[in-house]
């Protein structure tokens, strides 16, 4: 009898628990702050004056300070937009001596919806006989924020940044000493600027070391890429290429600890309380992307090359310079050194000049084993699908692994905003150097690289077998209409359903932007359309077309 009752308390134990668990969603408090009706607000005006200027700057949610626009008293919640409930905890001020009034409640409304329109919840701060009209926005991204004496468009500075995530609210924010400087070439023209990001943080000894951090899912690291995506109207460019390359060619077997790509994720940033748009922020293909082995490490040196510019010299020229620096006709050579020469050099000019200089057969010979062949096909046929003109002479990493048999370069495409149809003319107006507009002529012309042309061109290896046959596994999977549908589909929800894209607009409304995403995706398939003829047997021929 003692266990029958033992086993029917444990049942309805085990039901109360269920049910709590069930419950939990309906049953726990989420938003908590003091919501008044209209009378209230219209009584405390009657007694109190609007402030001359604001005061109030400490909005908290469960105790932590929330990022705003100083300009708009407006405070930003980041919250995971991909459930319907809100998430729990307290709306207050940092400030004690003020309070808190709310017009409506949050929780009444759709959390999602209010996210995707933006919506501004108004409340007032009161103090000392004064009032302030505020607002607070739920954003469905991250949030970065960054603190300097200096303005957006210096060159070099230091300052704070602060780090909020929006899918967790258990140590979901945090902050380092900054050092920071504008990246990009094109890129820093424009008004909304990119910026390469350095964290940092300050011993109890006083000494200031680097603050390794992961930040929103990506790699841990003190390196940071904020890319502000300012010329593409989309806004989805760079990722999507990130992410299809993620899975055509970043990896590489011999080499299975290296990435030769980057990993990205959407953030919206404010600088100095004033709220500057949507970015992109990415991992640095750096030698820790590419696990290159260093010199002290007692391992013979990785290098790794950036294509900054095209090149513009010959290059029998580039192989006879009296000297070499850090740079060499629009390459970097990556990677803190005291000295550079000739020999740290050596591999980038060995491909150059297996690329320009060698005979046909003297290229068919030594192509796959100074190369990774099948890692430069994986790039051509990505440059001719995503119609990547801008990675031809430039955004390329060329990384040289050591082998057995000694060094062998290996390719990494970058910064990928520049494709689907987009291209660079200069402008006329004289308002900037150039501008950015869909060319719909590159849809039916090779784009020319000239290592991979010259790969298909002499069938290095049975390069044209293994063009054909990849570019069919592509289509049947990653290049799949069904694939691509998805991924364009699960970015512009990222960026347009987290209210973004949106502000950003409002934020930079001479940015690029607009972007009719069934055209996107209209134009990417009768783009494939054209390569699944050509790359079914009739390579000879689309070898015939090139864009200049």
């Amino acid at each position: 009898m003692k266990k029958k009752i033992a086993l029917l308390l444990n049942l309805i134990l085990l039901g109360c628990c269920l049910t709590g668990v069930f419950c939990w969603r309906f049953l726990t408090p989420a938003l908590g702050y003091r919501s008044v009706d209209a009378e209230d607000i219209k009584a405390m005006k009657a007694t109190h004056t609007q402030a001359a200027e604001p005061f109030f700057t400490a909005l908290a949610f469960s105790g932590e300070q929330l990022p705003y626009d100083s300009a708009t008293s407006t405070f930003y919640l980041p919250l995971d937009m991909e459930t319907d409930v809100w998430e729990s905890g307290e709306l207050s001020s940092l400030d004690k001596s003020v309070q808190l009034l709310f017009e409506e409640d949050m929780a009444d409304t759709d959390k999602q919806e209010a996210i995707r329109t933006g919506k501004a919840f108004c409340f007032y701060a009161v103090k000392d006989g004064e009032y302030q009209v505020c607002q607070v926005v739920a954003t469905g991204l991250p949030v970065i924020s960054i603190e300097t004496a200096e303005s957006a468009d210096t060159e070099v500075f230091g300052g704070s940044a602060f780090f909020w995530d929006n899918t967790t609210k258990i140590n979901w924010t945090s902050s380092s000493i900054l050092e920071a400087h504008i990246r990009g070439n094109t890129s820093r023209m424009y008004p909304k600027k990119g910026y390469k990001l350095t964290l940092k943080k300050q011993k109890k000894s006083g000494d200031i070391v680097a603050d390794k951090k992961s930040l929103f899912g990506l790699r841990s690291d003190d390196e940071w890429i904020l890319n502000a995506m300012y010329t593409d109207s989309s806004k989805i460019r760079d990722k999507l290429n990130a992410d299809l390359w993620s899975e055509i060619g970043a990896v590489r077997s011999d080499f299975p600890s290296a990435y030769f790509g980057t990993r990205m994720t959407y953030v919206e940033v404010f600088f100095n309380h004033e709220y500057w748009g949507l970015y992109m922020l990415a991992e640095p293909v750096d030698s820790k992307q590419l696990n290159r082995a260093k010199l002290n490490e007692g391992k013979a040196e990785e290098y790794s090359y950036k294509s900054v510019t095209p090149q513009t010299l010959p290059t029998e020229e580039l192989l006879n310079q009296p000297e070499y620096g850090q740079n060499l006709d629009g390459y970097e050579l990556k990677g803190k050194r005291d000295t550079v020469g000739r020999s740290d050099w050596e591999p980038l000019l060995d491909y150059l000049k297996l690329r320009d200089l060698t005979t046909d057969e003297e290229f068919r010979e030594t192509a796959s084993a100074l190369t990774d062949r099948e890692g430069a096909l994986n790039v051509w046929i990505f440059l001719q699908a995503v119609l990547g003109i801008d990675n031809r002479g430039k955004n390329m990493y060329y990384v040289a692994k050591q082998t057995a048999s000694g060094p062998k370069l290996y390719f990494a495409p970058w910064d990928m905003d520049i494709t689907w149809g987009d291209a660079l003319s200069e402008n006329e107006d004289g308002d900037s150097v150039w501008k950015v507009g869909l060319f719909t002529g590159l849809y039916s012309e090779r784009i020319n690289w000239a290592y991979g042309d010259r790969l298909v061109e002499l069938d290095v290896d049975e390069t044209r077998d293994y063009v054909n046959r990849t570019w069919k596994e592509l289509r049947a999977g990653v290049f799949s209409e069904e694939n691509l549908t998805e991924r364009i589909d699960g970015l512009v929800h990222q960026v347009q359903d987290s209210g973004a894209y949106t502000r950003n607009e409002e934020r930079w409304p001479d940015s690029s932007s607009g972007q009719n995403y069934d055209l996107f995706k209209r134009m990417a398939f009768y783009r494939f359309g054209i390569l699944d003829y050509y790359f079914n047997g009739n390579l000879e021929e689309y070898m015939g077309l090139g864009y200049e």
